[in-house]
């Protein structure tokens, strides 16, 4: 199923995950802009809190990446039935 066809089949769905997939890509760059390299805090604009939220949104783009990929592959597709 190509992103054309789930487009067609879902629309609203397709919609959200790309809607979702920007919000993710935005929130990545505001969240490496934020960071408070200097602060080795727990708490707050620290470099450790950051670079966790990186992470995280990293892995979040990542499965979203996968997938797209997915949609774009034809197979295994169903098989016709009755078997030849």
């Amino acid at each position: 199923m190509g992103v054309r066809t789930a487009f067609q089949q879902a629309r609203w769905i397709t919609i959200a995950a790309l809607a979702v997939a920007i919000w993710a890509v935005v929130t990545w760059f505001e969240v490496l802009e934020l960071i408070d390299w200097a602060s080795m805090d727990y708490i707050g604009r620290s470099a450790v809190s950051g670079v966790i939220g990186l992470i995280v949104l990293g892995a979040l783009i990542m499965l979203l990446v996968a997938m797209f990929g997915e949609l774009g592959e034809e197979e295994p597709s169903p098989e016709s039935w009755p078997p030849e």
